[in-house]
């Protein structure tokens, strides 16, 4: 059975985890699409899905969502090929806005929000960050061990798109790892 992530290894690895997290996201989603083409699958995943794979070192990250204007997802993150880390996110916009308007200018804001993130909670963008008409909050309770969120988009006061994100540490019982492999 190969290495993985303890929990009692926790603060000793948390700043890098934390590192790779913030570069994995600066490369994929909301990165320029010329970086982002590069961490882009050309075969998803999973079918009908959207996908991207970051791979540093022995950390990896992948990320895989269905959709255009909800979009469900989830994140995984990788060490030495074992999953340490993931997050889910769900939300959907305000239906009274044109596929234009989020594809156009809400989605593009909302990448820009994403890339400004704070990088010692680097799980979507940072508590605030406005632009023009666009203003973009995200809540977090919790910390990269577990936690649980709120990202929002208002444009002239009007909540245009929100979503919902957990996440967590992926927990690895020796005692369970060895009767599955046995």
């Amino acid at each position: 059975m190969g290495p993985y992530f303890k929990m009692a290894d926790n603060e000793l690895n948390r700043e890098e985890l934390l590192k790779f997290i913030a570069k994995a996201h600066r490369n994929t989603y909301a990165a320029p699409k010329e970086i982002r083409q590069k961490s882009k699958l050309k075969t998803p995943f999973l079918p009908g899905h959207k996908c991207y794979h970051f791979k540093d070192g022995e950390w990896e990250y992948y990320d895989g969502y269905a959709g255009a204007e909800w979009a469900p997802g989830r994140e995984v993150v990788l060490h030495n090929g074992n999953p340490i880390w993931a997050m889910s996110y769900q939300g959907k916009h305000n239906e009274d806005f044109s596929s234009d308007f989020f594809q156009n200018e809400a989605f593009p804001f909302l990448k820009r929000a994403l890339m400004n993130m704070d990088d010692s909670m680097p799980f979507r963008g940072p508590k605030e960050f406005v632009d023009g008409d666009f203003r973009y909050a995200f809540e977090l309770k919790g910390d990269y061990q577990y936690f649980t969120g709120r990202e929002s988009i208002t444009h002239k006061g009007i909540e245009v798109f929100f979503q919902d994100v957990m996440g967590e540490l992926i927990k690895w019982v020796k005692r369970i790892l060895w009767i599955l492999f046995q």
